[in-house]
């Protein structure tokens, strides 16, 4: 038995706990777009990649899971660059999946052929194109994890026109489980060094920022203020914690 490409992208982003995609469909990824929704992943069709872009961006800021992105070759990877940028300097997890033209005419002006690998790279944690077929979950299980784990940012997959359309056989593709969260511990004696700072601090301001939210840490957040009766400033991305 074999599987496409496209169904070993999409069964692959099941396997990963994705449930949504963002995209805009047209060569070379219609194929990608219907065999995501053959898996039961809901797909919210765009117009342009920017405002695709910028939905998957804050999909993944809200539910701290990457948002997933699919845009075609070209200039859809290039305007769908404005919410991969927003994603890495915000630190909010994205993964970007570009069609691109197919391997054996690249160099050779093909269809809306560009370097998409290359180009995403100095705005992404990660920017990768499989090596293989077989080699498509691996890429998106490094691909998520970037994104996700550590400082939340973006990441890159380049998934070529002949790599979507090719098959292989389905023994030969590795199954992959869900997208663990790893949360950071700050250092214990630095904890307790802040706690002592606060505890003897005679008009403490307490400043609440963006980790705060992300962390989904309000009840942590007001049991402190109402413990020390201080004054709160939320940061513009700290606001409504």
């Amino acid at each position: 038995m074999s599987l496409s490409g496209a169904q070993v992208i999409a069964k692959a982003l099941k396997q990963q706990g994705v449930s949504v995609v963002f995209g805009i469909v047209g060569i070379p990824v219609v194929d990608v777009a219907e065999a995501i929704q053959a898996e039961g992943i809901k797909f919210i069709s765009f117009r342009n990649e920017q405002s695709c872009s910028y939905a998957a961006s804050a999909w993944g800021f809200l539910t701290g899971q990457p948002g997933v992105c699919l845009v075609v070759s070209g200039p859809g990877v290039v305007h769908a660059l404005a919410g991969v940028v927003n994603s890495q300097v915000n630190l909010w997890p994205l993964v970007l999946i570009g069609g691109s033209c197919e391997t054996t005419l690249e160099g050779a002006g093909a269809f809306q052929e560009c370097q998409q690998v290359e180009m995403c790279r100095p705005y992404t944690k990660f920017s990768a194109r499989p090596q293989r077929i077989e080699l498509i979950p691996t890429v998106l299980q490094s691909a998520t994890r970037h994104a996700a784990l550590g400082r939340p940012g973006a990441a890159y997959i380049d998934l070529p026109a002949d790599f979507i359309q090719g098959s292989v056989d389905t023994s030969a593709v590795p199954s992959i489980g869900p997208l663990r969260p790893v949360f950071a511990q700050a250092d214990p004696a630095a904890i307790r060094e802040a706690a002592m700072l606060l505890a003897n601090a005679r008009s403490p301001l307490i400043i609440v920022g963006k980790g705060a939210a992300y962390a989904r840490a309000e009840t942590a957040v007001r049991a402190l203020v109402e413990k020390y009766q201080a004054p709160f400033l939320p940061t513009p991305m700290g606001k409504g914690v």
